[in-house]
C-alpha cells in the first residue's frame, strides 16, 4: 500500500511541477459553466480560450455581450470559487455567430442513449506514448502517466470529431472555420 502511496504522490508532485493540476482543475471548472453563469445564460455565452488569466467567452450578440459585461465580477468570482484559487482575473467576451460545442458529462446524457465509444488510438500514437515512457523505471508511475497520455490523445480526438481544430500557431484547440484560433488571427 505503501509503494502506491509514493507513486500517487509522486504523480501529484509531477502533475504540480508540470502545471497539469491547475489546468485540470481549470478545465474541470469549464465543464459546469452552465452552473457558474446560469442555463439561460450558457445558451448565449460558452467558453472559447483561455489565454493566461484570462477567460475568452464567445457570445451570440452584442446585446448578450453587454448583459454579460455586468455579471462580469460574479462570473468570474463564481469561476475561481469553481477552480479553487484565484485561477482567471479577467473575462473577455468576443460575438460569434456559432458558438463552440458545449461537452455533455455522463449525468448530462440521456439515459437511453448508450456511452459514446472512446475513439480509437493507432499503432504509430501507442508506439509514441510508450516511447515517451522510456525513461520512467516506477512502474506505477509510468501506468499512470501512459493512462493519462492515452486519455489526452482521446479527448483531442473527440475534439477533433466535434469539428474542433488544432491552431498551428498556438496548438489550442479551437471551434470555428479558421485554421487558426481568434486569438492568432487577430495577432494577439
Amino acid at each position: 500500500m505503501r509503494e502506491a502511496q509514493s507513486a500517487g504522490s509522486a504523480l501529484q508532485r509531477l502533475l504540480e511541477q508540470l502545471g497539469l493540476d491547475r489546468q485540470l482543475r481549470t478545465y474541470r471548472a469549464l465543464m459546469h459553466w452552465d452552473e457558474i453563469v446560469g442555463a439561460q445564460l450558457a445558451q448565449v455565452a460558452r467558453p472559447l480560450r483561455i489565454d493566461a488569466h484570462t477567460l475568452w467567452v464567445a457570445v451570440k450578440s452584442h446585446a448578450w455581450m453587454q448583459e454579460l459585461t455586468f455579471h462580469k465580477r460574479t462570473i468570474l468570482q463564481r469561476l475561481n470559487e469553481r477552480v479553487g484559487e484565484d485561477r482567471f482575473r479577467e473575462v473577455r467576451f468576443t460575438v460569434r455567430a456559432e458558438l463552440p460545442t458545449m461537452f455533455q458529462t455522463a449525468d448530462e446524457a440521456p439515459p437511453d442513449a448508450p456511452p459514446p465509444e472512446p475513439p480509437q488510438l493507432s499503432e504509430a500514437e501507442l508506439a509514441e506514448v510508450e516511447a515517451n515512457l522510456q525513461g520512467v523505471s516506477d512502474p506505477a508511475l509510468r501506468d499512470a502517466l501512459r493512462r493519462a497520455q492515452l486519455a489526452t490523445l482521446r479527448y483531442q480526438k473527440q475534439l477533433e470529431q466535434r469539428g474542433w481544430r488544432k491552431c498551428p500557431m498556438c496548438a489550442c484547440y479551437h471551434s470555428g472555420d479558421s485554421a487558426v484560433c481568434f486569438l492568432c488571427e487577430r495577432g494577439g
